[in-house]
C-alpha cells in the first residue's frame, strides 16, 4: 500500500540527494586551496583557478533552479505510482552527476566533449523534470487535490527547450561553449510572453 508517509519519505530522500550534490560541488575548491601554493598569494590562486570557481557558482545556481522547479511540482503531489518513482529516481541520478560534470568543466578546456558532458547533464535533468511535470499534469490521481489544476509544465518546457538549444550551440559552435547556457536568462521573459499570449487567445 502506497501511503502519504511513503511519499514524504521519498521526497525527503530526493531533497537529501540534492543537498549532498550541492555540497559536493565545493570539495574541489577545498582541494585547490589545500594544495601547494609556494610563492603564490591568495589573489593569484583565485585568478589561476577562476574557471573552477566559475563552474562552482554556475552549478550551484543550476542545481538550485532545478530543485526549485522540482519543489513546485511535488508541492501539489499527494500520491505516487511506478512511473512517478522511476522518473524521480532518474532525475536524482542526473543531480548526482552534476558535481562530476562540474569537475570536468573546471578541469578541462571548453572543448566540445567537456561542454557536452556538462550541458548534457543539466539538459537531461531538466528533461526528467519536464516528464515529472507532465505526469502530474496528465494524471489527476497523483495530485493532492484532483480538482485543482497543477502548475502547467510551460516553464519546464521552455527551460528544457533552451537547454537543448544551448547544448547544440555549445557543442557545435566551440566559440560559444558554456556561454550558450546564457540562453537560460531568456526563459523568464519567454514564459511571461507565452502566458500573456494564452490569456489573450
Amino acid at each position: 500500500m502506497r501511503t502519504e508517509r511513503g511519499l514524504d519519505r521519498f521526497v525527503t530522500f530526493l531533497d537529501a540527494v540534492v543537498a549532498i550534490a550541492i555540497t559536493l560541488l565545493v570539495l574541489p575548491l577545498v582541494d585547490v586551496l589545500g594544495g601547494t601554493h609556494a610563492g603564490r598569494d591568495l589573489a593569484s590562486v583565485f585568478s589561476d583557478e577562476a574557471g573552477r570557481f566559475g563552474t562552482f557558482f554556475l552549478s550551484f545556481a543550476l542545481i538550485a533552479r532545478l530543485w526549485l522547479a522540482h519543489h513546485r511540482i511535488v508541492e501539489g503531489v499527494g500520491a505516487y505510482d511506478g512511473a512517478f518513482l522511476l522518473t524521480n529516481l532518474a532525475w536524482s541520478l542526473t543531480i548526482v552527476l552534476v558535481p562530476f560534470a562540474t569537475q570536468v568543466a573546471g578541469s578541462f578546456p571548453p572543448e566540445p566533449l567537456a561542454v557536452l558532458v556538462y550541458t548534457g547533464t543539466v539538459t537531461l535533468s531538466a528533461t526528467c523534470l519536464l516528464v515529472i511535470g507532465l505526469l502530474v499534469w496528465r494524471r489527476p490521481g497523483l495530485r493532492r487535490d484532483a480538482d485543482q489544476p497543477p502548475v502547467a509544465p510551460l516553464a519546464l518546457l521552455v527551460t528544457t527547450g533552451a537547454l537543448v538549444v544551448a547544448l547544440l550551440a555549445g557543442t557545435l559552435l566551440p566559440s560559444l561553449n558554456y556561454w550558450a547556457l546564457g540562453l537560460l536568462l531568456l526563459t523568464a521573459p519567454i514564459e511571461s510572453w507565452l502566458r500573456r499570449s494564452r490569456r489573450s487567445m
